[in-house]
C-alpha cells in the first residue's frame, strides 16, 4: 500500500513537466490543452455549483406559506 501512494504522489508530482513538454510542443498543442482546460473547469464549475445549491437547499428550511393560492381569491 505504501508503494502505490508514494507512486501516486511521484506521478502526481510529475505531471506539470509532462504537460509543459506537451504544452511547448507545437502552438496547436498548447491551445488544445488550453481549451480542454477551460472546459473542464467549465464542468468543475457547474457541477460544484449545482453540488453546493443542493447541500443548501438540503440545509436551509423551506419557509414558504404551505398551500398555494386559490385562483379567483
Amino acid at each position: 500500500m505504501q508503494s502505490l501512494l508514494t507512486d501516486l504522489i511521484d506521478s502526481i508530482l510529475a505531471m506539470p513537466d509532462a504537460f509543459t513538454k506537451v504544452a511547448l510542443h507545437d502552438p496547436l498543442s498548447a491551445v488544445l490543452m488550453a481549451v480542454g482546460s477551460l472546459l473542464f473547469l467549465a464542468t468543475f464549475g457547474v457541477f460544484g455549483y449545482l453540488a453546493v445549491g443542493a447541500a443548501v437547499d438540503a440545509v436551509v428550511p423551506d419557509v414558504s406559506s404551505g398551500a398555494p393560492p386559490r385562483a379567483g381569491r
